[in-house]
């Protein structure tokens, strides 16, 4: 599944796979596939040989089988029980090791990554028919998941309620509002920049959505060994010895080789390979190879010049360079606010 196209694939190969299947007797009368979970009904006396026969159609698929207990099977996040009826009710299924163990009232989240999961659980108790009794001992057990959590009980409540007035309003009318096309942006979370460049975006029509931290990661030592900053790629600066001006480029092989490009350059007068070489040489200036220095590590080359624009937009000293950054835009300046 690491491709975008195989969850299309997948579904196209078990659609032709069920449509094939439909043509014989032993395919049972309800089947409810959702991606590899299915729900089947089959007569208990030919349970193992509809298994043997659905693993014998196709080399790659082999099939398991659950059976019901005591007239209960679960199905996903869902167990289905059968009645004295014979007729079906449900509630919320939860694997005996769930621990209801969710992002914390205290972690450094943005706050919709702190709801997400209650809003899924609301969102599930209000549109899975179940009992009142159901209704009311999931909505309990929510709610002991949000204390658990350091949320109080009116947190619940507020989403729980948002969830029962979309169900209504879904419910009494057909008419859908028109929704506006959004173009979304993906930042980290850190509040202290963030939150300014979120209320421009917003601005000028972004959303601002944001990436899941990982701060025990970035706490933790990398225990691999360090690559120096000259053996990286990235964008770089090198100063002037006799004057404020400084070069800021970028580069997709290894500094050391890029700065040995410039060094030529200046020793055999060649200006018209390096803005550096054409500085030096006009001015009659040294410059100081040894301060220069590997100012952002960027792996991906198609990041390159986004960052290198933005180091030239916000330098304060003279440039080098010759030609102006690619890219132009004001939330550069955000970049240099004091975190």
């Amino acid at each position: 599944m690491g491709s975008k196209i195989s969850p299309l694939l997948v579904e196209l190969f078990m659609s032709d796979f069920e449509e094939k299947l439909q043509s014989e007797k032993l395919f049972p009368r309800v089947w409810k596939r959702y991606v590899d979970d299915i729900y089947a009904i089959v007569k208990e006396r030919y349970v193992p040989q509809t298994l043997s026969w659905l693993n014998s159609q196709h080399e790659k698929i082999k099939f398991t089988v659950e059976q019901e207990v005591e007239g209960k099977l679960p199905f996903l996040d869902l167990l289905i029980t059968r009645k004295e009826d014979n007729t079906l009710k449900f509630s919320i299924f939860r694997k005996p090791t769930s621990t209801d163990r969710y992002i914390t009232t205290d972690s450094n989240h943005f706050g919709a990554q702190k709801q997400a999961a209650f809003h899924s659980m609301a969102h599930r108790l209000v549109n899975i028919p179940m009992e009142q009794e159901d209704f009311v001992a999931e909505r309990e057990r929510i709610q002991k998941a949000a204390e658990l959590n350091g949320y109080d009980k009116k947190f619940v409540d507020k989403i729980i309620r948002k969830h029962l007035r979309k169900k209504q309003r879904h419910d009494t009318t057909t008419l859908q509002p028109e929704r506006e096309e959004v173009q979304r942006i993906s930042l980290p979370f850190y509040p202290k920049v963030t939150n300014h460049i979120r209320k421009v975006l917003k601005r000028h029509g972004f959303h601002v959505v944001h990436k899941s931290g990982n701060a025990l990661q970035e706490l933790l030592n990398n225990q691999k060994d360090k690559v120096p900053p000259d053996e990286r790629s990235g964008i770089y600066e090198i100063p002037c010895q006799d004057c404020p001006a400084v070069y800021i480029g970028q580069t997709r092989r290894k500094f050391k080789i890029r700065l040995k490009e410039h060094r030529k350059a200046v020793e055999n007068e060649r200006p018209n390979d390096s803005s550096v070489a054409m500085h030096s040489i006009c001015s009659k200036h040294n410059i100081n190879r040894g301060n220069a220095k590997l100012l952002k590590n960027v792996r991906k080359s198609s990041y390159l010049t986004a960052w290198e624009s933005m180091y030239i937009c916000t330098e304060d000293r003279p440039l080098m360079n010759e030609d102006d950054a690619l890219i132009t835009s004001p939330l550069f300046q955000l970049t240099k606010l004091k975190l």
